[in-house]
């Protein structure tokens, strides 16, 4: 089912560079963040099978043991193979999505190893910081799957039931199954229109939701074991340092939405979860109430993201990571709520 027959309104057209800067391309490098969530994925994997249809080459940049095993059946559906740096380099074109910033990109050596690239920045969280030579920034959006959906769209790509189902999981995901703040009405739409055209919704569900291996549930045990709650209950975290993580059969690639279990409980306004998935290096999930966004607390970490979820990375070990950052959360919270 073409996607050009879909009677859409209202929506921010994509900025016409753009599309030009695509359409002028012949090969072009795909990728998106360290550690990649299905949003993430679902964008370079969308991208690849829409613009192969075009007769463009694609390169997808993806380091070897960066994918969780939860979110294989996203590479495998888009047929997605890593490139080689030598291919990376041939490309007269990057387009990096769903990377708020330079430093996150999925990439050996970042955008230096594009050297012939015309670098376009496509990206829903506000905090991106502009780099590159084109960019669509807006944050407003529910993902950047819902973006890429415009951008095929404007390009006249067909949405076939592949590209379909891997933009709607990863709208899904970026939605926390449509339950957070940033469920729109375009982003109930987006996908819709995505169903019509023949996404797995119910499969998808099930490989996003309900899909724990033995390892990812002694870590999902570790989480509630170590959760805790400040005295007035509006803050909560939880950690697990290295040895939890690797004992638990896990890596840092299986750190995913495991924030969700702190945020579940009732009265917590902000929700951080510590996770030492490589030795030294302390990643942090924030999750805020529709009230109370987080972050401008993730930015005191040099962290970014989005209102109500953000994160952060930090050099240490997890017990001094947490004391740092859950003093500032102390103060952060009554001065914001």
């Amino acid at each position: 089912m073409s996607a050009t027959i879909l009677s859409v309104k209202d929506i921010t057209p994509v900025p016409p560079a753009v599309l030009e800067a695509l359409r002028s391309a012949e090969r072009i490098a795909l990728a998106g963040h360290v550690t990649p969530d299905a949003d993430c994925l679902g964008v370079i994997g969308a991208m690849q099978l829409g613009l192969r249809q075009l007769g463009k080459q694609t390169a997808a940049a993806m380091p070897a043991g960066s994918v969780s095993r939860k979110l294989q059946f996203m590479v495998d559906l888009a047929s997605l193979h890593p490139a080689h740096a030598s291919e990376l380099a041939a490309c007269d074109a990057a387009l990096i999505m769903d990377t708020a910033k330079e430093k996150r990109v999925n990439i050996d050596g970042k955008l230096e190893a594009l050297p012939s690239a015309r670098i376009i920045n496509v990206d829903h969280h506000a905090s991106n910081t502009g780099y590159g030579d084109v960019q669509w920034i807006e944050g407003t959006r529910s993902s950047s799957c819902e973006m890429v959906y415009e951008i095929l769209r404007g390009l006249a790509c067909e949405i076939t039931p592949e590209i379909a189902t891997l933009l709607y999981a990863g709208i899904h995901s970026d939605t926390q199954g449509f339950s957070l703040s940033n469920t729109t009405s375009r982003a109930l739409q987006v996908a819709h229109e995505l169903a019509e055209c023949g996404a797995n919704v119910v499969e998808t569900c099930e490989k996003l939701c309900r899909s724990y291996n033995a390892s990812e549930f002694a870590l999902l045990k570790v989480i509630y074991a170590n959760t805790r709650i400040s005295e007035d209950g509006r803050l909560g975290w939880s950690t697990a340092d290295y040895d939890e993580i690797h004992s638990a059969g896990c890596t840092a690639e299986d750190i995913d939405d495991q924030v969700e279990v702190v945020r579940s409980i009732e009265g917590v306004r902000v929700a951080i979860l510590f996770t030492e998935g490589k030795r030294g290096k302390v990643r942090m999930n924030f999750r805020g109430d529709r009230g109370l966004p987080v972050l401008d607390l993730a930015k005191q970490f040099g962290g970014g993201g989005h209102d109500m979820a953000a994160g952060a990375i930090l050099d240490g070990t997890v017990p001094e990571v947490a004391e740092r950052v859950l003093a500032a959360a102390r103060e952060y919270i009554p001065a914001n709520a």
